[in-house]
């Protein structure tokens, strides 16, 4: 069955793809080969081959109707629209600095769609946009709520499974609340949110999440460490909460005295239950049928083999009933964590006959998983997670308690909510450890190595991985063997391996510090300069310890917003900082507070600058903008500044490089700095856009820059993406990088020709 289900993998990737003539070459190739293989009496060939072209139908079929009728025929014209649809999925915020504030995002199960001169009646999906005023009412929507929406309709990113994205110009009217199922599934999920509501902050983001899914209170923080200590699995529904809650219904029904086969229908009942509880999102039914196969497969009479063929199927089935799960990362971290643990976890457990079933079973399943799914992670992520074994090991004992106690507390309050609040609490306690765990391997010097993310650099991860995995065994069989590679992974965490001919020569660095910004001006052979620091300290301690720099004379702080002056505490533990430069404007509530605190303590003077200043530092040579008007002189009494109004832009020069740092100026204050004529020439140009999908492009050719680099990545909070100012750049004839892709960049100047350097 596994050639089956690659077939049908493949199939649906075709089907769902906006590629007809591919689709059609592909159907006649299923033909043709079930024709040969049935004449050469070829069953598995011809099975496959009819699988596929079964695939190829229906993901076709379904795609052309989502894709190419109905409402994305309007959305493709760019329609004004009103549409009556029904919630499917919680509102999901995203925070934003930009003018817009924050973005709310609705998936919709639409029904009905009209224009002013036409009705399309089509059961479809959409994604609704909510931004400004409209983004509160938006936010305060519940699953199950039937609604009228108006708004504009755009065509959605491809391989999407929606008809349309939907930027909503009025508030969103409720024309009738959920259904009997909807409000006891929102009551369910409401009541353990209830439980936990006392707990902590990290307990009560946690718990849901680790349970339901439900990841609203998970803050960013949160989640980076969880990604790096390779956890994330916990914060979403995985097949791990399902055998959870499954190994509960079955405790609870053999309290009851039931048998096996009254236990085998609660199991049904169970999963059922589950998938409705969670919502029945394509997330959810995956993680579900991952869950049913790793739990049939693990039964009393293991064989792997049948593990892995009953696996095949569930991924077949999936390709029919949903293709678009095949464009899913998570689709492909569930399949090949679920085909490791079947593969190697239970040869592997046997091999370890010197240990305890249960340290065996703790110490193989995670490492399967984590070598099956690594080179996905690395594709999605760029990066490798030193600490997963360990923190998954660590965090193993905790999660089925903390699930348990969880779905029980939900339980009880549907039946008297203050009894459920002491469970909520347990529930608290036990993921408390694993919010520990998270934490401290987040802050590991190597939890997290940087991997080029391309095809030949995979290639040879997968490579990698598989050959540990046929190592495995062998180390496992030997105690001597296992503690020694034990220790090693737990030395792979603290030291980071040297890179050939890395840092080797630089004069700028933009250091890879996720959302935000942080640039380093080298200004003598341990000494740099800082120009922002990014929203996280641990990423930036990172950075100037690749780069070994030790000393930090200077602190650049264009504006005050998380993003730029977040990771400010980490430059205590990087030498003696003798002065930090601030917008002249900077507000009270952000710079003035905490920024002032940590600079007193570190000794330094604080300097509001003024645009047209130029400051030198060692071999550095800093020249400083203001971004509007006002920043230059003081403002008016009584008039308030904003937040976007007090920026900095900065010039540096450094042995005959220069390099304008941007930071994410809005294309008003690029056009203030031109009707200035400051001296923007450059031969890189750095930007941090993340909220505003506009450029000013005479701002741009008036740098002159042959490089560009983008330092908040390809994507932001918001979900919209910085793909507009890269190709900008590339259509002036510049060099693209990005951080977000390549990890930190190193930019330096031989003679007229700007170097740039990667890890990748």
């Amino acid at each position: 069955m596994v050639p089956v289900a690659a077939v049908a993998c493949v199939a649906a990737a075709l089907g769902t793809s906006d590629h007809p003539r591919l689709i059609l070459a592909a159907a006649a190739g299923c033909l043709v080969a079930t024709m040969i293989a049935a004449w050469r009496t070829k069953w598995l060939v011809v099975v496959a081959a009819l699988v596929g072209l079964s695939v190829l139908a229906t993901s076709g079929m379904r795609n052309h109707i989502v894709h190419d009728m109905g409402v994305a025929e309007l959305a493709d014209a760019g329609a004004m629209a009103t549409l009556t649809g029904r919630v499917t999925v919680e509102p999901r915020t995203f925070e934003g600095d930009g003018p817009g504030g924050s973005t709310v995002m609705i998936t919709l199960a639409v029904s009905r769609v009209a224009t002013e001169d036409r009705v399309v009646k089509q059961a479809t999906q959409v994604v609704v946009m909510a931004t400004g005023a409209r983004s509160a009412p938006a936010s305060k929507l519940a699953v199950g709520d039937h609604v009228e929406v108006r708004g504009l309709l755009t065509p959605p990113r491809p391989g999407r499974a929606e008809s349309a994205v939907v930027k909503l110009r009025s508030p969103p009217k409720v024309v009738a609340r959920p259904g009997p199922l909807d409000r006891a599934v929102n009551h369910f999920r409401a009541g353990l949110v209830t439980a936990v509501a006392g707990c902590p902050d990290g307990q009560r983001a946690i718990v849901p999440s680790l349970v339901l899914g439900d990841t609203t209170a998970v803050s960013d923080d949160m989640s980076d460490d969880f990604r790096v200590t390779a956890l994330t699995h916990l914060m979403a529904v995985s097949g791990a909460n399902l055998a959870s809650t499954t190994a509960l219904v079955w405790w609870i029904g053999a309290w009851c005295g039931m048998k096996r086969r009254g236990l085998r229908v609660l199991s049904v009942i169970g999963v059922v239950g589950f998938v409705v509880v969670c919502r029945a999102e394509a997330s959810v039914v995956r993680a579900a049928a991952m869950g049913a196969v790793a739990m049939a497969a693990t039964g009393v009479s293991f064989d792997r083999r049948g593990g892995v063929r009953t696996l095949a199927v569930a991924v077949t089935g999936l390709m029919l009933v949903d293709p678009w799960l095949v464009r899913s990362v998570g689709f492909w971290l569930s399949a090949c964590a679920t085909a490791g643990i079947l593969w190697w976890a239970q040869p592997w457990a046997s091999a370890m006959a010197w240990a305890p079933t249960w340290l065996a079973a703790a110490v193989t399943v995670p490492w399967a998983a984590q070598l099956a799914t690594q080179p996905v992670v690395t594709w999605m992520a760029g990066s490798v997670s030193t600490t997963g074994l360990v923190a998954n090991l660590a965090a193993a004992p905790f999660v089925p308690p903390a699930s348990a106690l969880g779905m029980t507390a939900a339980l009880v309050a549907l039946i008297w909510p203050p009894l459920a609040v002491p469970l909520g609490r347990l529930a608290g306690w036990c993921v408390q450890p694993i919010i520990w765990i998270a934490h401290l391997g987040a802050k590991a010097p190597a939890g997290l190595l940087t991997w080029p993310v391309t095809g030949t650099a995979i290639a040879v991860l997968g490579g990698l991985c598989l050959g540990l995995a046929l190592m495995t065994p062998t180390v496992l069989a030997r105690p001597w063997l296992t503690t020694l590679a034990g220790l090693v992974i737990l030395a792979a965490t603290v030291v980071r391996p040297p890179v050939a001919g890395w840092p080797g020569t630089w004069q700028v660095a933009v250091c890879d510090v996720g959302p935000g910004s942080a640039a380093l001006v080298r200004a003598g052979p341990r000494a740099a300069v800082v120009v922002d620091t990014g929203p996280d300290p641990g990423r930036l301690g990172r950075c100037l310890d690749d780069l070994d720099v030790d000393q930090v004379p200077m602190v650049v702080l264009s504006h005050d917003h998380p993003d730029s002056v977040g990771g400010f505490d980490v430059i205590s533990d990087h030498g003696p900082t003798t002065t930090v430069v601030v917008p002249a404007l900077s507000s009270a509530q952000g710079v003035a507070t905490p920024v002032g605190q940590t600079a007193a303590r570190l000794g330094a003077q604080v300097i509001a600058a003024h645009s047209g200043q130029v400051m030198t530092v060692g071999t550095a040579r800093l020249e400083l903008f203001a971004s509007h008007p006002l920043v230059d002189a003081e403002a008016p009494q009584g008039e308030p500044v904003g937040e976007n109004t007090s920026r900095l832009i900065v010039k540096v020069t450094v042995e005959g490089l220069r390099v304008l740092l941007a930071g994410d100026a809005e294309p008003d204050a690029q056009r203030h700095l031109l009707t200035g004529h400051a001296d923007l020439s450059s031969d890189v140009l750095v930007i941090a856009r993340r909220e505003s999908s506009h450029e000013d492009g005479d701002f741009w050719a008036a740098t002159g820059a042959s490089v560009a680099v983008m330092s908040a990545g390809t994507s932001n909070s918001s979900g919209r993406s910085s793909h507009q100012a890269a190709s900008l750049a590339a259509t002036m004839g510049m060099q693209v990088h990005s951080t977000g892709e390549e990890g930190t960049v190193l930019l330096a100047r031989r003679g007229e020709t700007v170097l740039v350097q990667t890890r990748s």
